[in-house]
């Protein structure tokens, strides 16, 4: 009985860490294409360039913290069993 419970909280974890991953993944990806828009469309005013790459900056640490996640998550699932 057990070992079905921690088999179900698992994979409950693994499948809430994927959506979750797959979501802000996407809403990074998103970003980055905003970022280089307004990069783009800046016009050389450096206020704007600057505003564009911190978007651009922040889109891409946030899809490194999900990686990074995922990485801790497999590792402490694979610990627990």
């Amino acid at each position: 009985c057990s070992s079905n419970a921690s088999f179900s909280v698992e994979h409950t974890v693994k499948t809430v860490i994927y959506i979750f991953s797959w979501i802000v993944g996407v809403v990074s990806v998103i970003m980055i294409i905003v970022g280089g828009l307004k990069y783009v469309t800046s016009n050389g005013d450096s206020n704007n360039v600057n505003s564009a790459k911190n978007t651009i900056l922040y889109a891409v640490i946030g899809l490194i913290v999900v990686a990074m996640a995922q990485v801790i998550v497999k590792f402490v699932l694979k610990q627990v069993d």
